[in-house]
């Protein structure tokens, strides 16, 4: 099953994570991630400052669907309240908007310690219609932020700083950040504890439980033993017998060539259509442009799909620059599987199988929703209470 296409970006034109061994001996530990794409790493990284903690990856860390995604890191969900309201009631969704801002808060605390290694910036976010008549829908939305202390604007065509054109448009001064994610996810994994305990090239196969421990067996046949196990594989599902848990998607993304002229405030920027497009501009000013989803199959991911899809992206993003229209030129293409719930946040706890965890981060904020979801993997690990762990368990889809 393949589930990147095409020349990602990100980890192309920068220094490779350094190699790790693939696992030659039965070994055991506390906790064992299966994953090593961003999402493990997050996890592998702060969860190895205070547990016995072995990684595992099938291929090369942070070499699939993690080198595709767009990192743009936003408080803000997929939907508005207005759309989720039969999902999370309207306390719960401040409340994520505010752990949404304190994630960014903590990957800040991170970059502060270990250094700006992979290109994160603050960063304020726009989302946009071109549609009048979503005025009520953008009005309802800014009237909760702000009623709730989150600061952000109204916009319409009087006040639009923005070089293309917009009906209406919620502006956070305070919305997000943007970063490198293969760096991010370098950063992590060569300065977690537990460099001797993270394997490339090494396959989750099967697992049985016998009396308190979980035997696991290495696609070269190798035994690990654990009392726990968290599976961080992000949308290869293939682990999960084919239980059909969250609804999968490709996404597409093109990457141009450097423009001259920056953006309002270099926001990150994406629509309110169906399948909505999102965008920010990369450090070396080329625009990183995605969108146009689809269901996930494998012939939506053939060349002939795909090449039609990066055509349709870069037409869209002349017309919403059309002084750019001559310059613009596609200098990257690729394509990538991801995943989506109903209610926009991912399947990170426990399962219907003891000591058996996921840690799916899910939807276009999955990389600030996995920095809370180290907090409340934290929590079940020491039966502690988490608000939020109603609204991610896995066993939300798993029990129905």
């Amino acid at each position: 099953m393949q589930y990147v296409k095409g020349t990602p970006y990100f980890c192309k034109n920068f220094k490779k994570i350094k190699q790790y061994p693939y696992l030659e001996n039965d070994i055991s530990t506390n906790i064992l991630i299966v994953g090593g794409g961003i999402c493990g790493a997050i996890l592998n990284f702060y969860l190895s400052q205070k547990y016995d903690v072995v990684l595992i990856d099938k291929g090369r860390i942070g070499q699939c669907c993690t080198s595709c995604a767009t990192a743009i890191l936003e408080y803000q969900l997929d939907e508005f309240f207005s759309k989720l309201k039969n999902e999370i009631s309207k306390s719960e969704i401040i409340e994520i908007y505010k752990m949404g801002q304190n994630s960014i808060k903590k990957i800040e605390k991170f970059i502060a310690k270990y250094g700006n290694e992979c290109d994160f910036y603050k960063r304020p976010s726009l989302l946009f219609t071109t549609k009048e008549s979503e005025y009520k829908l953008f009005k309802k939305e800014y009237e909760l932020r702000k009623q709730n202390g989150l600061k952000c604007e109204l916009l319409d065509k009087t006040n639009n700083p923005f070089p293309f054109e917009l009906a209406y448009g919620l502006y956070c001064k305070d919305g997000g950040a943007e970063l490198n994610p293969y760096l991010f996810t370098k950063q992590l994994i060569e300065n977690a504890k537990n460099q001797t305990s993270i394997y490339e090239n090494t396959g989750y196969e099967s697992m049985e439980q016998l009396n308190d421990e979980i035997i696991v067996r290495t696609n070269y046949n190798q035994i690990i033993k654990c009392k726990k196990i968290i599976f961080a594989t992000g949308f290869n599902l293939e682990e999960f017998e084919n239980k059909d848990i969250i609804e999968r998607f490709v996404t597409y993304t093109i990457v141009t060539n450097p423009i001259e002229k920056e953006w309002y405030n270099r926001a990150t920027v994406h629509d309110n259509i169906s399948p909505y497009h999102y965008m920010r501009l990369l450090p070396d000013n080329r625009i990183i442009f995605g969108g146009e989803d689809i269901a996930f199959k494998q012939n939506n991911m053939s060349d002939k799909k795909a090449n039609s899809i990066y055509k349709k992206l870069f037409k869209t993003l002349q017309e919403m620059f059309p002084t750019l229209k001559d310059s613009l030129k596609i200098d990257y293409q690729f394509c990538s599987c991801f995943g989506a719930t109903d209610n926009n946040l991912g399947l990170i706890g426990e399962t219907d199988v003891p000591n058996v965890y996921y840690f799916m981060s899910c939807g276009a904020n999955g990389i600030v929703n996995a920095m809370y979801g180290v907090t409340l993997i934290e929590n079940i690990l020491n039966n502690k209470i988490d608000k939020f762990e109603h609204l991610f368990t896995p066993l939300r889809v798993l029990n129905k």
